[in-house]
C-alpha cells in the first residue's frame, strides 16, 4: 500500500470524516494549539541553549533551566501531536504529496531524537565541555526552528 493511498485511508475514515465536519472553531483551536505548543517547546528550548551558549540566563545552570523548562517542552510536545493529527486527519491526501510536510516530519523526528540523546546528556550535565554545550545548542536551534518554519512552508508548497 503506498503513502497516498494510506494517507486517503486515514481521510477517508469516519474520525477524520467526522472531523472535517465539525464547526470552523474546532479547526482553528487546532491551529492555535499547534502554535501556542510550537512556541512553548521553541521558547523552552531557546532559553536552555542561550544559557549552553553562554549568552544569558548565566545566574541559572542548564541543568536548572532544563529542569524548570521540561514540563513546558512535553505541554508544547503533547499539543503539537495532539493537535497536527487532528488539522492531519480531514485532508490527509493533500498533505501526502507535500514536500514541506515531509521534510516537517524528518526534521522533528531527528529534533526529537536530539532531544532526548544528546540534548538531554549535555543540558544535565553541570559543566559539559564548551565545544560539546555550543554544537549541540546550535544543532538544536536548526532543527527546532526549521521544524516551525518547515511547517509554516506547507501552506506555500503543492505537490
Amino acid at each position: 500500500m503506498s503513502t497516498e493511498a494510506i494517507f486517503q485511508a486515514i481521510q477517508n475514515s469516519s474520525i477524520a470524516i467526522s472531523l472535517g465536519q465539525a464547526p470552523l472553531v474546532f479547526g482553528i483551536l487546532a491551529q492555535l494549539f499547534h502554535i501556542a505548543g510550537l512556541v512553548l517547546v521553541l521558547t523552552s528550548i531557546l532559553l536552555v541553549n542561550l544559557r549552553l551558549l553562554g549568552v544569558g540566563l548565566t545566574h541559572f545552570t542548564a541543568p536548572q533551566l532544563a529542569s524548570y523548562t521540561k514540563p513546558f517542552v512535553i505541554t508544547g510536545l503533547i499539543f503539537l501531536v495532539l493537535s497536527g493529527v487532528f488539522m492531519l486527519a480531514p485532508s490527509a491526501a493533500l498533505y501526502a504529496p507535500n514536500p514541506a510536510f515531509w521534510f516537517k516530519m524528518k526534521l522533528f523526528i531527528v529534533a526529537l531524537a536530539i532531544q532526548y540523546s544528546l540534548y538531554r546528556k549535555v543540558a544535565a550535565a553541570e559543566n559539559p565541555q564548551r565545544w560539546l554545550a555550543i554544537v549541540t545548542a546550535i544543532i538544536s536551534l536548526l532543527l527546532w526552528f526549521g521544524v516551525g518554519l518547515a511547517g509554516r512552508a506547507i501552506g506555500f508548497m503543492a505537490a
